[in-house]
This record gives structure tokens, C-alpha cells and sequence, in this order.
């Protein structure tokens, strides 16, 4: 290689060297990232809480045989509507019938013993009177006539339990609703003692219990709200294994206490079930709506990252710089949290580019219009209500900004 060059190689390339560093030797500094923030504010946030339920009828009945023999026939359909004392089924009523004719028979006896017994007392008592007969004779003839009576009254009780039993033949409905299928079928043999035979089953559809548990602090913030002037906007809303939406009901018992097995709270609600839309036994989603937190500090789900501390947003200071701050989140309503501790209100949190953040660094912060929880007017990042805000625009990282700017 001819080495005469080297030197005039060096002295050109040295005014390109200085042109591509700028001239002062310095790399030319990023701008910092612009991020989407949000001021924090407070007020009421409308929330709903949501639990697994379990529909069951208002009545549920067990038919069972008051009376032991056999069953001879059924007089319902399985799976149809039965109405309130109608007959379902018959047992033999041969051996009743008869058990009521001898105790016909016996309430016969007993009458004319006691009536010969009233009539020997009135014999004996003028004449005890007159000193023919002795006080002992009175005595006896009183006693004869008291036993006779209670011997009849015996004899009575005994015809009206034959009655009792031979009307048990025919085994009715206690309720109206729906039947299940028969658990014995024409010619079995039924019990009365010691565990009565089950028959059928009989369910009052009508109207539903939703049954469902909630948390303790759930069941009491619910249980304030119904003691409260806003009793009438708790509503339960159901909704089936699909999301469609069911008829709407009404919460109308709490329990006082905590399962011991659970720790939960039980709550039943009342659902209109005309229209046989609802099955007992089905299982559904029950939503409560009407509990709103009255001073909720509320943030976006995206803003809360996990760390290795737990949960944390990440803030901008008063410098400009981002800043990560531990939270504690609560009730979640719809894409919005609630948080309990760790922000106040006048904080600016980022919710858009965070994954452009880093601790200390100074970002560029742009105002950030969001929908409002479910339930509550709309907002913009300032928290001010929605017929104050200008249009949104889109910024240069895609976020939703209000027309102002930040």
C-alpha cells in the first residue's frame, strides 16, 4: 500500500467526522415519550357485584304416604301442574274402611253403656236423697256414669282417627306447582313408619328464589344500602349460562351472620317466574346493581402493573418525571378499579404508554379523555363532566386527548 496518501485521507475525512457529530462532539438528545395521563379525582362510582346463584322454588314439597298399603293408582301426569288439594294417588282404603266400621261399632257401644249409666244415676240419686239408699250406692252409680262417658269420648277419638286414616287414601297435593316424576310406581308397597315412602315432589315455580353468597364486607355494605333511603335502586339482575339477559329480582332476605363452613353471607332474591322462563335447579349469574361507592378514587384497569411488591401505577411528578407508586385495588366495575390506598386526589397516573416509562425519567404527559364506570356520568381527566369537554383528538401515540391538550 502506497503510505504518501495517509495523510491527505486523514485531513478529508476530518471535516465529514465533525459535519456527522454535529460539530460540538455531542449526540443529539431524544425527546422524552409522551405518555397518557389521567388527574386523579374522587366521587361516587356505581358498581356491580357479581356472584354464581342457584334458582330454587318459593315452596318445595315432599308428598309422602301418611298411611302404610298398597298404592293402586296415580292421578296426575308426571311433570304437570297440579293444584292444591287435588289427588295424586291412591292407597287401598279396604283395611281402613273396615277399621273405621268397627270403630263405628265400638262408639255404638260405648253410647249405650253410657247412657244406661246416666240413667242408673238418675235412679239412685232421689233415693240416696230420701235416705232409702246409702252414700256408698250414690258414689258408685256417679263413678259408673263418669267412666261410661269418658269411655265414649275414648270410643269417638278412635272412629274420628279411623276417619283420619282411611282420608289419607287418597293422597292430595298440599300445594299448587309442579310435579316430579312418581318415585314408586302402582302396586308397591308404601310406608307410614318409621320413614314415610316419598310419592312425588311437587314445586311452586311461580315465583324463585335466587340463592347466593357474598363476601362479608359485600353483605354488609349491601345489607346498609337496604336499610337505607335508597333501598328501592338494589335491584338483581340474572343472567343465564349464555348472558342473556332473565328477569329481573329483588333482594329480600340477608343472613345476620357468616357461614362458619363458608365465611360467606347468604342472600336470597325474589324472581317472577310466570312466564316459566326459569327452571328450579338452574344455576345463573346473579349481578347486583344499585351499590355505589359515595368517595371512590378510580383508575383504568391497563394502569395498574404487577411488580415484584405487588401493585403499583406509575405517577408523574411535579418535575415531569415518572414515578412508580404501590396501590391497593378494590371493587372493579366494568374496565375501572377503585383503588382503596396508595393515590390522592390531584394525582396525575399514566394510563397510555407505560411500556415507554422508566423510574426518574421524564416523560411528556398528555391528557387523556376516558369513558365513565358503568352507571356513572361521563368524565374527562380532570373530572369534569362530560358536556364541559371539546372533542377528543387522537395524539401522536395513538391515545384519546382532549382538543386543549395537557
Amino acid at each position: 500500500m502506497n503510505t504518501r496518501f495517509l495523510p491527505r485521507l486523514a485531513v478529508l475525512s476530518l471535516p465529514l467526522l465533525l459535519v456527522a457529530c454535529g460539530g460540538d462532539g455531542a449526540p443529539p438528545a431524544m425527546p422524552p415519550p409522551a405518555v397518557g395521563v389521567i388527574t386523579l379525582g374522587s366521587g361516587p362510582m356505581p358498581i356491580a357485584l357479581e356472584y354464581p346463584a342457584r334458582l330454587r322454588g318459593l315452596r318445595e314439597v315432599e308428598v309422602r304416604a301418611r298411611v302404610g298399603g298398597i298404592l293402586l293408582e296415580r292421578r296426575y301426569d308426571e311433570g304437570s301442574a297440579v293444584r292444591e288439594g287435588q289427588v295424586l294417588f291412591r292407597i287401598d282404603p279396604a283395611p281402613f274402611a273396615a277399621e273405621v266400621a268397627r270403630a263405628r261399632a265400638t262408639v255404638a257401644e260405648a253410647r249405650a253403656a253410657a247412657n244406661q249409666a246416666q240413667r242408673d244415676r238418675a235412679r239412685i240419686e232421689p233415693l240416696a236423697g230420701q235416705g232409702v239408699l246409702s252414700r256408698r250406692d250414690l258414689d258408685a252409680a256417679i263413678a259408673a256414669d263418669e267412666r261410661a262417658s269418658a269411655a265414649l269420648a275414648a270410643a269417638e277419638a278412635a272412629l274420628r282417627t279411623a276417619q283420619l286414616d282411611l282420608s289419607y287414601t287418597e293422597v292430595r297435593a298440599p300445594i299448587s306447582g309442579l310435579t316430579s316424576r312418581e318415585a314408586l310406581s302402582e302396586g308397591s308397597l308404601v310406608n307410614a313408619e318409621p320413614n314415610a315412602t316419598l310419592l312425588t315432589r311437587i314445586v311452586q315455580a311461580e315465583r324463585l328464589y335466587a340463592d347466593f353468597a357474598l363476601p362479608a364486607a359485600d353483605a354488609a355494605r349491601l345489607r346498609e344500602l337496604l336499610a337505607g333511603p335508597t333501598a328501592q335502586d338494589v335491584r338483581v339482575e340474572l343472567l343465564d349460562t349464555r348472558g342473556v339477559q332473565l328477569p329481573a329480582a329483588r333482594v329480600d332476605f340477608v343472613a345476620p351472620q357468616a357461614g362458619l363452613a363458608t365465611g360467606t353471607v347468604e342472600v336470597r332474591a325474589v324472581v317472577d317466574n310466570r312466564e316459566a322462563r326459569l327452571i328450579p335447579g338452574e344455576v345463573v349469574r346473579a349481578r347486583v346493581r344499585g351499590v355505589v361507592l359515595a368517595d371512590a378514587r378510580v383508575v383504568p384497569k391497563r394502569a395498574i402493573q404487577q411488580g415484584a411488591e405487588g401493585p403499583f401505577v406509575w405517577t408523574v411528578d411535579a418535575q415531569g418525571l415518572a414515578r412508580p407508586r404501590p396501590v391497593q385495588p378494590g371493587f372493579a366495575s366494568g374496565n375501572f378499579v377503585a383503588i382503596e390506598s396508595g393515590l390522592n386526589p390531584g394525582d396525575r397516573v399514566i394510563v397510555d404508554g407505560v411500556l415507554k416509562v422508566q423510574p426518574g425519567a421524564p416523560v411528556a404527559p398528555v391528557s387523556v379523555a376516558l369513558d365513565a364506570p358503568p352507571g356513572a356520568p361521563p368524565a374527562d381527566a380532570s373530572g369534569a363532566p362530560a358536556g364541559s369537554r371539546a372533542p377528543a383528538a387522537k395524539s401522536a401515540d395513538g391515545a384519546r386527548t382532549a382538543a386543549t391538550g395537557a
